[in-house]
């Protein structure tokens, strides 16, 4: 029995078929796409799909189900972009479902998941989605934007009016002649300074000499002994100050007697009474007559 063997060319060709099925297996699966899964599919019909393109991904609570497989455009169409999505064979899609185009991520990927409805019918094969779009992060922040926006532009044109008024050639004119006046002073001001620092440094040149004069002064003042006699000062102070709280000395006694205020007091207030009895009743106190009252008194006693 002759052995049959491969030629050449049926090597090469057999390996170029195995290297195709390979790359279009390894293709399909790089985009989540198995090729040896049964699958179905459904149309959905929008108005525009801004980053949807074949194998974008369709999802369900984040779970990948399927994939868009082909799109197709009829203008003739209210909505005329049409998707083909692919999906397991036996995934379970009720009437009510709705595709709905969202943003995955910052960058403005986009995806569709499924929104499953709750009747108890199911689609079919080649039935037709509702559809709708998400707003992305995108369009939310712009939307947030554009109010207060609306709201700043007429403050921004009323601005804009002042500060083009305030541009005003004249106006402008003005500000340099103000701005040459300021630097001409400036300028006064500076040789005025450059004149007037020189004597300034003198003074203060003269006035730190003084101070190291009074310094070396104060350290020749004998500080230990002026010390030592004030010391000596505020001893005899304290010692006049006990001298004075004390009742065995005179001037003590006299300032903490409290007894011998009491009679001054009382003898100040005898005078006093004196003196005004005494201007009430001067005769009582003084007897004088001009025309000899003694020998009239000496009658008197011969009688």
């Amino acid at each position: 029995m002759k052995k049959f063997v491969f030629s050449r060319e049926a090597k090469i060709g057999t390996a170029v078929v195995i290297a195709v099925g390979m790359l279009y297996f390894g293709l399909n699966f790089l985009k989540g796409i198995n090729i040896f899964q049964p699958t179905t599919y459904f149309y959905a019909q929008y108005e525009r799909v801004d980053g949807i393109v074949p194998t974008t991904p369709v999802m369900i609570n984040g779970y990948q189900v399927g994939h868009v497989s082909q799109i197709y455009f009829d203008y003739t169409k209210e909505a005329p972009i049409t998707l083909q999505i692919t999906v397991d064979n036996k995934l379970v899609v009720p009437q009510g479902t709705v595709a709905e185009v969202y943003d995955t991520g910052l960058m403005g990927d986009k995806a569709i998941q499924l929104r499953l409805g709750k009747s108890q019918q199911l689609l079919q094969a080649g039935d037709t989605l509702s559809t709708s779009v998400q707003n992305g992060l995108m369009a939310a922040v712009t939307d947030a934007l554009v109010e207060p926006i609306k709201a700043m532009m007429p403050q921004l044109d009323s601005m804009l009016k002042t500060l083009n008024h305030s541009l005003d050639g004249e106006r402008i004119e003005a500000i340099i002649a103000d701005a040459q006046a300021t630097m001409a002073n400036v300028k006064t001001l500076s040789a005025s300074l450059k004149q007037s620092v020189p004597a300034t440094m003198t003074n203060v040149q003269h006035i730190a000499t003084n101070f190291s004069a009074v310094s070396d002064e104060l350290k020749a003042v004998q500080w230990d002994s002026t010390l030592q006699n004030i010391e000596k000062v505020v001893a005899n102070l304290e010692n006049v100050s006990n001298q004075l709280k004390s009742n065995e000395n005179t001037l003590g006694a006299l300032l903490n007697d409290k007894t011998l205020y009491q009679n001054l007091d009382s003898t100040v207030q005898s005078a006093n009474a004196l003196l005004i009895d005494l201007k009430a009743n001067p005769k009582r106190y003084v007897h004088f007559s001009v025309f000899g009252s003694k020998d009239k008194n000496e009658k008197e006693t011969g009688k």
